[in-house]
Order: C-alpha cells, then sequence, then structure tokens
C-alpha cells in the first residue's frame, strides 16, 4: 500500500494506518484538548472515601497572571453546576481564545461521593461547605449542615484547601441551587459579583445562612487568599439555554477580569 511514496509519505502512511489499527482493537481514543496556550493539564486533586475522584483540568498556562477557578459542585443534590462546567470545557477545548496571560481552572465536583448519592453531604454526612477553616465551628451534627468533627476534616476540604493555596486563584466561582443568586457577601467581591449577576440575569445581593455562616468555601478564599470569592446560585429548574448563558458570563468575567 505504501509502494511509490516517498519516504516522508511512506512514514505517514504507517502512522495513520497503526492508529487506525488501535482504534479498532481499543475503540475510540481520547485525546487530551488542544487550546490557543497549548495542551490542556488535568491533575487528581484527591480520591474519596468510596473512591470518586476530584480532579482540576486547566485551559491556559500554569502561570497566568489571571486565574479563574469554577467549581462546577460542592452539594451532591446540586447538579446544574455540572452542566455549566462541560459547557465551557467544550468551549476551551474547542479552541476559544482566553486573554493572554489567562488560564481557567475547572473542578466538575469536589464531592463525587454525594454526587452518585444524590446527597447534599459527603460519604461521611459532612457538609463541605461548614467544613473550612475560616470561622469554623462544630454544628448540625447528624443534619444536612453537619460541619464535621474538626476544621477541614474532610479529604475533600483538605485537597482543595491545598490546591487553591497552590494555584492562588484571582477569583473562585462555586455553583450552587436553587436560590437563582449572585452572594456578594465578601465586600472585595462585590464589583466582581455585580458585574457577573448582570450576565447571568440573576441579582446580586448578600446571601445569609439560618444563623451565621461557619466554615464556608468563599469565607476560606476571601481571608485566607485575598482572592475574588462568590457563590453562584442557579434556580432549581435549569435550562440549557441558561447553562449557554452562564458558560458565557463566566468567560465574560474571565476575560473582564483579565483587562
Amino acid at each position: 500500500m505504501t509502494e511509490g511514496l516517498t519516504p516522508c509519505a511512506r512514514v505517514k502512511c504507517i502512522a495513520v494506518l497503526a492508529f487506525a489499527a488501535l482504534i479498532s482493537i481499543c475503540g475510540p481514543v481520547s485525546a487530551t484538548p488542544e487550546t490557543s496556550e497549548g495542551l490542556a493539564a488535568t491533575e487528581v486533586l484527591a480520591n474519596t472515601k468510596q473512591g470518586g475522584v476530584i480532579a482540576a483540568t486547566r485551559y491556559g498556562p500554569a502561570d497566568a497572571s489571571t486565574k479563574v477557578l469554577v467549581i462546577g459542585q460542592m452539594h451532591g443534590d446540586e447538579s446544574a453546576g455540572r452542566r455549566v462546567v462541560r459547557a465551557l470545557a467544550n468551549r476551551l477545548a474547542s479552541g476559544i481564545q482566553l486573554p493572554a496571560d489567562t488560564a481557567i481552572w475547572l473542578v466538575s465536583t469536589m464531592n463525587p461521593d454525594g454526587a452518585r448519592a444524590g446527597t447534599r453531604v459527603n460519604a461521611a454526612g459532612v457538609d463541605l461547605n461548614r467544613n473550612f477553616p475560616q470561622g469554623w465551628r462544630q454544628q448540625g451534627r447528624a443534619t444536612e449542615t453537619w460541619s464535621g468533627p474538626s476544621a477541614g476534616s474532610e479529604a475533600e476540604t483538605a485537597a482543595m484547601s491545598k490546591f487553591l493555596d497552590r494555584v492562588k486563584p484571582t477569583a473562585v466561582l462555586a455553583f450552587h441551587q436553587p436560590f437563582a443568586v449572585v452572594d456578594i457577601t465578601h465586600p472585595a467581591s462585590r464589583r466582581a459579583g455585580r458585574v457577573l449577576a448582570n450576565w447571568l440575569e440573576l441579582p446580586a445581593r448578600v446571601v445569609g445562612c439560618p444563623g451565621p455562616c461557619y466554615g464556608t468555601l468563599t469565607g476560606w478564599v476571601d481571608d485566607h487568599l485575598a482572592a475574588i470569592a462568590l457563590t453562584v446560585e442557579l434556580p432549581q429548574r435549569v435550562s440549557a439555554a441558561r447553562i449557554n448563558r452562564s458558560a458565557t458570563a463566566v468567560l465574560r468575567l474571565t476575560r473582564w477580569l483579565a483587562r
């Protein structure tokens, strides 16, 4: 089949045939997505109690000056944010351009065990959004808002804290449901929060807890990292149009931060 070809063309032909043979034996081969900055990079942050995997994928340079982290899910019964992360990954993998010196990190879920069970809490019954060290207090044992036995006691929380400490993001966006609002509790995040809310077509306001909000992710990010920390509450029912609008809003905010 390669007779009559130049040596270079013969090598290319053999490579194509070998790849086709590999697919016929093993099935489709998944490729690492490409972006304008080269290959996307995925790393495993933790393995959970029930064997779930928490992974983060970066699009853009590792040493970017502007870094936006999007967490699709903290509570296992709030899944719409994972659809937003998937929409973002699809756009970024297709080669959408980010500003120079800018990266987006995507974490689909930091609670895979809760996602599998359809529960707010993780496999140990802990609400991960009450388990971060900042302002932590033990509270809510045997309820859906149990803080855990100690600050940062959960593998999920410890892994995310370590990862954030290393990456030092410019902004962290954590998706939740079902209150349809952008929470601008933290004063240093309010300008970005209002901008994002406008693009999401959601209101922006300070959202409290039934009591004080102890041990939250955004509280820790605001205090420990001095980064923009926003909770995005999507509605209970989320249409495909809203998922696309949310992905667009995240990309617009990233460009706004990098300006």
